[in-house]
């Protein structure tokens, strides 16, 4: 049985990273508000409900759980180098 490497957990990582700058592009303290950004720039492009938006934008860590996991993910590559037996090889 392989190990799942997990894109899918990666994936939603990167898509978080992308919200968060989005908010930190669009967002000026005193004039605009959390609710304005969501609906103007986030939720027509990642359709989800305002509360998943305020979890994601008060998830601390992004970038570094981004690469622990692009790290875990590159140490369950197999080796290019190891052939299996069994396979042909074939001729281009």
């Amino acid at each position: 049985m392989t190990k799942k490497c997990g894109y899918n957990r990666l994936n939603h990582l990167k898509q978080c990273k992308i919200i968060i700058s989005i908010v930190n592009a669009n967002y000026k303290e005193g004039y605009t508000t959390y609710a304005g950004i969501f609906r103007t720039f986030v939720e027509p492009f990642y359709p989800m409900h305002y509360r998943t938006f305020m979890k994601i934008i008060n998830t601390p860590g992004i970038d570094k759980a981004i690469a622990e996991m692009e790290a875990r993910i590159d140490n369950n590559k197999p080796d290019d180098t190891i052939l299996d037996s069994e396979q042909l090889s074939l001729p281009f």
